[in-house]
């Protein structure tokens, strides 16, 4: 039972994007090759920036006799990224997976499910792992220094790959066992989790950016850093001396950390399982109040269901409303301190000289940062089980779609209006060209991927997910609409900088995108009230 669960487990992380719908139609061979392709792209960028990183720091640390600590920056930065990535999904994975009540209700013991939920969250995790981990071994390679590791440190290497990641999953459960356990009790349970979720996001960020501004200081002061790691981070220190000395009993002790955590916390989580998995347990339950009946519109009713659902998963917020969350925070940082943004933007004035229009910063970074919200491109996937009672209202198939947009309008586009009077406010205008597209280009960005990432969820539906973070984060849609955005942007700052800069002034071009993405946005709008009606009712 417990092979099956797994299996099943497994299965479901990776069937939402090739998988053959149950009509018995095959996603079309287009569509795959572009996922590959942005496949490729991630990965191909990820292990680029580790690269980097772990190139320049390679031969100072090895001649300096201090190889080891090359190692213990690896696995601390495996362990950051495997714990954030982990602890966002533990809550959605574990204790509020789609299907627990209904495995629960059949004769299966729960430390089987918790086995087979434990088995997914793994494979992330090693997935996470990889990413990090190869880079950091080629540039071995590259520089020569694998020929200073031990046969022994080799072994112990690829040994150590597979308990690290325990380490990380260990406290992550800890923690989303703490929330669960805390917010079963709590009526806004969402609250919590969403701060908590959002401090770890901006914990590791920030770790990640510091370690990038103080590689020269790493490099100079390896020996200094080094010994205050050992001391303070003693199963890191071990992790890296079982593989640059093959000591095995660093490496013993280095297993000793990562194993009896992880045992400890499947314990835990197997005597509480099905308490913090049981639906509707000590709530505060809500008192009646008579009120006056409030009567609105269908549209401004479909709207305000969505914008419900949207608040209840703090995981849908965080994995599709990063630009404007971000826009949020560059709106505060420009009231607090606007010397620091400026600043930044004068830098990158001397850098791109003759490019750059610091009055028209503003309506560059919030474009970009448009361009990386997805929230409209799973909504139509999330509905679920629930897709019968959206088709059985007597509205409009038409507004039901609109809704999605407009929920995508409302929780991006709000906060990138407000960075943008924030940015006219505080940034030096060049004229009303400048100021006016601070405001109008964000916006027309937002309605077209709203537009976008409707259009594609009907075309890339996925209704048998397990928990609702596979289609937000592993659906067709959601990875086309997002990396198709951050595509889109580099390929228009290439037009410009390659072949347009010296024919327009750069406030005249993004005049001319705003109007190109207006007009798609017009042909997106066409297509969803009519194709993308009926693709909708047939589904």
């Amino acid at each position: 039972m417990i092979r099956t669960l797994i299996k099943v487990n497994i299965a479901a992380l990776f069937s939402g994007v090739f998988k053959r719908l149950k009509s018995g139609r095959k996603v079309k061979p287009v569509a795959g090759v572009l996922i590959v392709l942005l496949v490729i792209y991630i990965v191909g960028a990820i292990f680029f920036a580790v690269g980097a990183i772990f190139y320049g720091i390679c031969a100072p640390l090895f001649d300096s006799g201090i190889g080891w600590f090359y190692f213990t920056l690896e696995g601390i930065l495996v362990f950051a990224l495997c714990f954030i990535g982990g602890v966002f999904m533990v809550q959605t994975q574990i204790f509020a997976a789609h299907d627990n009540e209904l495995l629960l209700s059949m004769p299966i013991k729960p430390s089987a499910i918790l086995t087979g939920r434990l088995a997914a969250l793994m494979i992330i995790e090693y997935l996470f792992e990889a990413v990090i981990m190869i880079p950091v071994f080629l540039v071995l390679i590259i520089r020569g220094y694998i020929s200073q590791i031990p046969a022994l440190g080799i072994v112990f290497f690829f040994l150590a790959a597979i308990l690290l990641p325990l380490i990380a999953v260990a406290i992550g459960c800890l923690i989303g066992w703490l929330i669960a356990l805390a917010s079963s009790r709590m009526r806004n349970k969402n609250v919590l989790t969403l701060i908590l979720s959002l401090a770890f996001l901006v914990a590791y960020f920030w770790l990640y950016s510091r370690m990038m501004s103080n590689i020269n200081t790493l490099i100079t002061r390896g020996v200094e850093i080094a010994e205050a790691v050992r001391r303070a981070v003693f199963p890191a220190y071990y992790f890296g001396a079982s593989i640059a000395d093959g000591d095995i009993v660093s490496f013993l002790l280095f297993a000793l950390c990562a194993v009896l955590p992880f045992v400890v916390m499947c314990i835990l989580l197997s005597l509480s399982f099905v308490k913090l998995t049981s639906a509707g347990r000590g709530a505060r339950k809500a008192k009646y109040r008579e009120k006056a009946l409030r009567v609105s519109g269908v549209r401004k009713a479909l709207l305000k269901r969505e914008l419900q659902y949207l608040w209840s998963m703090p995981m849908y917020i965080l994995n599709t409303m990063l630009g404007a969350i971000v826009s949020l925070a560059l709106a505060v940082v420009l009231i607090i301190r606007p010397g620091l943004i400026t600043g930044l933007f004068d830098q990158a004035a001397g850098v791109l000289s003759g490019l750059f229009d610091p009055g028209l910063t503003g309506a560059v970074l919030l474009s970009a940062l448009s361009m990386l919200n997805s929230v409209a491109a799973p909504s139509i996937s999330l509905e679920g089980k629930r897709l019968w009672i959206g088709k059985s209202l007597p509205v409009q198939t038409r507004d039901i779609l609109l809704s999605k947009v407009g929920l995508h309008l409302t929780v991006c586009g709000l906060p990138g209006l407000a960075a943008g009077i924030v940015c006219i406010a505080v940034l030096p205008m060049s004229g009303v060209i400048p100021a006016a597209l601070t405001l109008i280009m964000p916006a027309a960005v937002t309605l077209m991927f709203a537009l976008l990432g409707v259009t594609l969820n009907l075309a890339f539906p996925r209704f048998d997910w397990i928990n609702a973070i596979q289609p937000i984060k592993q659906g067709a849609s959601s990875m086309l609409s997002m990396f198709g955005g951050m595509a889109l942007l580099i390929a228009l700052a290439l037009v410009y900088i390659f072949l347009l800069a010296g024919v327009f002034a750069l406030d005249i071009y993004l005049l001319l995108c705003t109007i190109i993405i207006i007009v798609v946005s017009a042909v997106l709008y066409a297509r969803l009230i009519s194709v993308g009606s009926k693709k909708y009712e047939s589904l």
